[in-house]
């Protein structure tokens, strides 16, 4: 169980734990995410108080019956992880009621129906994360898409990552890693699977070893202009990955930046 995790010392205090909900008790002294298919198992598991240490639930898949959590948890932030994007589209209006209660995000996998989602998930009030790897051409037009509703649809008051926090990075010309706003750096989230062991197929080990064998082995990240925001996140798990469409997309968030900066540079001189 929580023994069995090979995890050095110095990381345990800088590290998130996403664990199945019924491994809660084995880890009593760190910060975990708990994950679970059954909305109802947080509440019958934890009892009428959220423990301490307990960062967020991440409920896989939507079709679930959202009622115990609506009346749990002041406060205790969630996360509704999307399988299908196109089946579950209808089931966002359901998972609203637990907006009185609870922050609620929606992650987005990188499938058919994306954009839609994410439109959608905006408009009823969540925010919003994108999550996969190495998206296809098609794909790739959703998220461009989903990047547009973000960026010009003046309704939209939640952020979607990743593009809220590089337009912040960019816009204040600060350093940002793609892999932890997808929450993907091994060195800050440790999944453990169902029995207690540390999943193997999450990612590099390191993503900075990672990046810098990207690097010396001369992959098109060693000149690639997005290397200190994107550190090679698209080159997992194929390093043979095209990322030329990627790149448009990091430069159409830098576009927008320029463009936000120059407004309130503007609208700073015009008051003087």
């Amino acid at each position: 169980m929580s023994d069995q995790i090979p995890t050095p010392p110095d990381r345990l205090e800088r590290t998130l734990f996403s664990l199945p909900a019924a491994l809660f008790q084995t880890f009593p002294d760190r910060p975990v995410i708990l994950r679970t298919a059954d909305p109802a198992e947080p509440p019958t598991l934890l009892g009428p108080e959220v423990p301490d240490g307990l960062a967020f639930i991440q409920l896989m898949g939507l079709t679930g019956d959202m009622a115990p959590l609506m009346d749990w948890g002041e406060g205790l932030a969630l996360d509704l992880v999307m399988v299908d994007p196109v089946a579950e589209l209808p089931w966002l209006y359901r998972c609203t009621g637990l907006l009185a209660r609870h922050p609620v995000r929606v992650s987005i996998p990188f499938r058919p129906g994306l954009a839609r989602a994410v439109k959608l998930a905006l408009s009823l009030g969540f925010a919003v994360r994108l999550n996969g790897q190495q998206p296809t051409p098609e794909m790739l037009t959703e998220i461009r898409q989903a990047l547009e509703a973000y960026l010009h649809n003046p309704t939209v008051a939640q952020p979607v990552e990743p593009f809220h926090s590089l337009l912040l990075a960019f816009l204040d010309d600060a350093p940002v890693a793609l892999w932890s706003l997808l929450e993907q750096d091994p060195a800050e989230l440790c999944v453990i699977d169902d029995q207690g062991q540390t999943m193997s197929d999450q990612g590099p080990a390191s993503v900075t070893v990672f990046r810098d064998t990207l690097v010396d082995t001369g992959a098109e990240c060693r000149d690639c202009a997005w290397l200190s925001c994107c550190g090679g996140y698209f080159k997992w798990p194929r390093i043979d990955y095209a990322c030329a469409d990627v790149k448009r997309l990091f430069s159409d968030i830098q576009a927008a930046a320029t463009e936000l900066r120059a407004g309130l540079d503007a609208h700073a001189a015009a008051r003087g």
